[in-house]
């Protein structure tokens, strides 16, 4: 479908009405407000359902009066955009019709300055399908305009104007033998972009439920076993967290230069999908502890708890939102602990949170460097200014060379002559962190570290070969 085939009909000097929800945007407004209501009154989440009761136009309206919109961080669809600007060139009338609240539909539509009318829900009338289709025939007429719809619900709508389109990749039979045509972009399903939306890669964090077993030199199948029903449980648990996460921060994320390519931020994973996918994921994990190991449910519980206190709180809150991420990255080896029975040493608890606080201060001072390269002063959604930069650096570094004397304490303790055959070894590694924790953070000041340096690490030569060193001294000093 191309701009010059809407436009031909401009003969006939139809109206073009275009839908909102799902079709001038990738995402549904009702939905896109319930999320900024949880965002911002959690506690009031009980009022929900009790609005209802005031039916679907007094269940928006509530909403609309609650909730602040930034019509700027919608996901337009820009083919939809495209065409409507090419009506509206021709001369063609062209109106927004929207089941979605008057507020919001006045607020879009004054952001793009393209359409000439806006019907929308209000006066305790929800305008979708059938109440949509009488108020368009009441101003043009059966057959008086074109539409641009995007579900079932626009069917009504459809039947009754000139010229029916659709978003959707599959046309819509209507009940008169007509096939919608397609207009929009291509839209891609939403299996794929939920499993993209789990962030899988992040997975790679829960590797170190494993590092008890291996500190620990517990190297056999049932220990094994174990410790892989502690990656499966957190990754459902993170990927849960990462669904809530990533519908919580839509509107933040897509005013950021990657995040808004994102599944829920660019509309490609619909929102409730999303929200009905998450607890999904973590009441499975929390199922799957309860039957093998009520300990680790215990832990895998406090994870979740927090990695939810994090999304909905936390993460808004000077230095407080690094330091959970220490403990959630800490969390993931008590997990590894409790699932195979292998005490933690204090040794491995303390390296273990300095150098994880190490490396989510670089984090957030790689998000600060790339904000300030921007020219942007604040982060959005976040307690930082790029005038933090400075000092979390300073304090970056220094978290990682406490974890480093901390490791060099642990050589000369007897922890390492009960585990350790040869643990002279195990002294190579010492320089090895330094090189390795001293390179990371001069790249992270000259700006080519990316946000995630967990992942970043995955990817870089240096990193893999330095890990890969490390662990053949320790296989060296077991032996």
């Amino acid at each position: 479908m191309t701009t010059a085939d809407i436009s031909a009909s401009d003969v006939t000097n139809r109206p073009l009405v275009v839908d909102l929800d799902g079709t001038l945007i990738h995402s549904d407004l009702l939905w896109e407000s319930i999320v900024l209501f949880l965002k911002k009154h959690f506690l009031r989440a009980w009022q929900l359902p009790l609005w209802l009761l005031l039916g679907k136009a007094g269940f928006k309206e509530k909403l609309a009066h609650e909730v602040e919109l930034d019509p700027a961080a919608l996901p337009y669809d820009q083919t939809v955009l495209e065409l409507v600007k090419a009506a509206r060139a021709r001369g063609r009338t062209v109106v927004l019709a929207t089941g979605s609240q008057r507020i919001f539909a006045e607020q879009i539509a004054a952001h793009l300055g393209l359409f000439d009318l806006v019907l929308a829900t209000g006066d305790g009338i929800n305008l979708t399908s059938h109440n949509k289709a009488h108020r368009l025939n009441e101003l043009y007429g059966s057959k008086g305009y074109d539409y641009i719809g995007n579900s079932r619900a626009d069917l009504a709508v459809w039947l009754d104007c000139a010229d029916p389109y659709s978003v959707t990749r599959k046309p819509f039979r209507l009940a008169d033998g007509r096939d919608t045509t397609h207009s929009g972009s291509v839209r891609g399903g939403a299996a794929v972009a939920l499993f993209k939306a789990m962030r899988p890669r992040q997975w790679l964090k829960n590797l170190l439920v494993f590092v008890p077993m291996l500190a620990g030199h517990a190297l056999d199948l049932w220990t094994f076993e174990a410790s892989l029903l502690a990656f499966v449980a957190f990754s459902l648990c993170a990927s849960s967290a990462y669904l809530l996460n990533d519908a919580l921060d839509a509107q933040d994320d897509r005013a950021h230069p990657t995040k808004h390519r994102r599944p829920i931020a660019s509309g490609a994973l619909p929102l409730p999908l999303a929200l009905a996918a998450s607890p999904l994921l973590a009441l499975a994990a929390l199922t799957l502890c309860a039957i093998y190991n009520p300990l680790l449910l215990l832990v895998v519980a406090l994870y979740f708890a927090s990695t939810v206190a994090y999304s909905l709180y936390l993460k808004r809150l000077l230095m407080v939102d690094i330091v959970t991420l220490a403990i959630l990255y800490s969390l993931r080896i008590l997990g590894g602990s409790a699932a195979t029975g292998i005490a933690p040493s204090f040794w491995l608890l303390a390296f273990s949170f300095f150098i994880f606080l190490s490396l989510a201060l670089l984090k957030r001072h790689s998000e600060l460097f790339n904000l300030q390269r921007e020219g942007k002063a604040k982060t959005r959604g976040r307690g930082y200014t790029t005038a933090d930069a400075s000092p979390i650096g300073i304090m970056g570094i220094n978290a990682a060379f406490v974890s480093v004397l901390i490791f060099m304490l642990y050589f000369n303790s007897d922890n390492v002559l009960d585990l350790y055959a040869s643990p002279g070894w195990l002294g190579g590694i010492l320089p090895l962190l330094v090189f390795w924790l001293g390179r990371l953070w001069v790249l992270a000041w000259r700006g080519e570290v990316n946000e995630d340096p967990v992942l970043y690490v995955s990817k870089d030569k240096v990193s893999l070969i330095v890990v890969g060193c490390c662990l053949t001294l320790a296989v060296l000093a077991a032996y």
